[in-house]
């Protein structure tokens, strides 16, 4: 196996290695905005250098932080409250707040430039303890994550 690169370079952040399992290489970063920042991760299972997807899908996502945050809370408003969705009704008048109850938005970015919004900050039943997720196609979010099993994600 190859020397990982400890950081990451990217125009707006740098990613740094972090402490993972054998068989994961993670990098990760803060990113100025919203209330306290945001944070942006690459992970590579097996452990290898972060392929060209990987790097330019967080590189956009480093340069659009915000526009993609609010994305994926429009698009889980939508789909959580809309006909498909299986909530209370506590969660669907916590839907219907003029601040959804969504906070702490972190980006994961996969090897094949696959990536999900995570909010670790989710005030509905589907994000009680690892928050919920929105997985994107590009910029476009195309389905909700439920995360209350991370062996899953």
């Amino acid at each position: 196996m190859s020397t990982l690169p400890e950081t990451i370079e990217l125009d707006g952040a740098t990613l740094i290695r972090i402490d993972a399992p054998e068989d994961i290489a993670c990098w990760t970063a803060g990113v100025e905005g919203g209330d306290g920042g945001w944070t942006v991760s690459i992970i590579a299972e097996p452990a290898e250098e972060p392929s060209a997807e990987a790097r330019e899908a967080a590189q956009g996502i480093v340069t659009e932080f915000a526009e993609l945050s609010e994305a994926a809370i429009r698009y889980l408003v939508e789909e959580l409250a809309g006909p498909r969705g299986d909530l209370s009704d506590a969660d669907r008048a916590r839907l219907a707040e003029e601040e959804p109850p969504f906070g702490a938005p972190e980006a994961v970015v996969w090897q094949d430039g696959t990536w999900m919004m995570r909010f670790a900050e989710c005030g509905l039943e589907i994000g009680d303890e690892y928050g919920v997720g929105v997985m994107f196609a590009g910029r476009v979010p195309v389905a909700v994550e439920d995360l209350s099993d991370p062996d899953d994600v």
